[in-house]
């Protein structure tokens, strides 16, 4: 099937063939994430955990995307960790937190990212300086953003949530760079 979805993006649209794998990469990519989700969506709706699920995701995206993580080679093992990460974050997100200790925690996370950087999936090339450091800022600016958001707004119903969000991606992403050294 991916054979002829290449063809038709080539003979019919016109797309080099780069541009066809480049095209079809992206689509399975948010096939599969798209799936986990509604996999994710269809446990945690009867549970009464859906919403930490969607809020959890916008400021999961809104990061990874930018800074990248931990990736896997296989469908299962990646839905796994998928499911640790969320339930994770939830189970966390119910301990309450002293505004000192956010605080802290999303500074200490911020000064972190600063020494890790992205980090890009086995599968694709490594960044170039220019591309690392336009992707650093754009991390750099959610962080600020969200710690601001965090630190000001103690009443945000979904506080705690979007910070462990946070802190998970970041410890993520550590793991990902020591992963990627060997």
């Amino acid at each position: 099937m991916k054979n002829r979805m290449k063809s038709y993006l080539q003979t019919q649209l016109n797309f080099s063939s780069y541009e066809a794998e480049r095209i079809l990469y992206g689509v399975q990519g948010i096939t599969t994430e798209l799936s986990k989700l509604f996999i994710l969506f269809f446990i945690t709706f009867p549970l009464g955990y859906a919403d930490e699920i969607l809020v959890a995701t916008i400021v999961l995206l809104s990061i990874r995307c930018n800074c990248g993580g931990l990736h896997f080679s296989h469908y299962i093992s990646c839905f796994i960790f998928t499911s640790i990460f969320y339930s994770s974050v939830i189970l966390l997100s119910a301990c309450p937190l002293p505004d000192s200790f956010l605080a802290f925690g999303l500074f200490m996370c911020s000064s972190l990212f600063t020494f890790i950087g992205p980090i890009t999936s086995p599968m694709r090339p490594r960044l170039t300086p220019p591309e690392v450091q336009k992707y650093s800022h754009r991390v750099t600016l959610l962080l600020l953003i969200y710690s601001s958001v965090l630190i000001l707004l103690e009443s945000l119903p979904y506080r705690n949530l979007i910070y462990w969000v946070i802190v998970l991606q970041i410890f993520q992403l550590l793991c990902a760079k020591i992963a990627r050294k060997g």
